[in-house]
């Protein structure tokens, strides 16, 4: 049996440094360049970076006993000031889910609900995948609306991540 555990840990700390750097690039531009209306799949900068944090919230709360949460239940951050602040805990709350599960737990399944796809049941391991991909997916489009602005992208490549441990 595969033991999930240590790769899904990897890769939500790789989540959280990808997170970090992404926001790191952000600490010298105004609000109104966050704000401004972008050609994407979210409006801005600034609504694409919170869609990426209430998708790692809204699965955190699935994985953590509410598989029926919406993102209509959800707080977002009104800005970049509430989301730099509330984004650290959702990491620290992976980790802590992530930390104590067996290589069995991993394989356990959760039955939720979804807009797209109906109910499903997905392991654990496969939720954490697909949340890390969601957020890679996303900070890709960020990279490019980040050149539109005159903001350099930061290096998020998986390869500078493992290299750097």
């Amino acid at each position: 049996m595969t033991d999930f555990g240590p790769v899904c840990r990897e890769h939500l700390e790789f989540m959280q440094w990808a997170d970090d750097t992404t926001l790191s690039a952000f600490s010298a531009a105004s609000p109104a360049t966050l704000t401004e209306k972008r050609d994407s799949s979210f409006s801005s900068l600034f609504d694409t970076l919170n869609h990426i944090y209430l998708a790692e919230l809204i699965w955190l709360r699935k994985v953590t006993g509410h598989p029926n949460v919406t993102l209509a239940d959800l707080p977002a951050p009104a800005d970049i000031t509430a989301l730099t602040a509330a984004w650290p805990a959702v990491h620290q709350e992976w980790m802590d889910f992530a930390r104590p599960l067996s290589s069995n737990d991993w394989t356990g399944t959760l039955h939720f609900q979804t807009r797209h796809f109906g109910e499903l049941d997905m392991p654990f391991w496969k939720i954490v995948f697909h949340v890390v991909n969601h957020g890679s997916y996303h900070r890709g489009q960020l990279a490019t609306m980040m050149r539109q602005a005159g903001i350099a992208p930061p290096p998020l490549d998986l390869m500078l991540f493992y290299s750097r441990r």
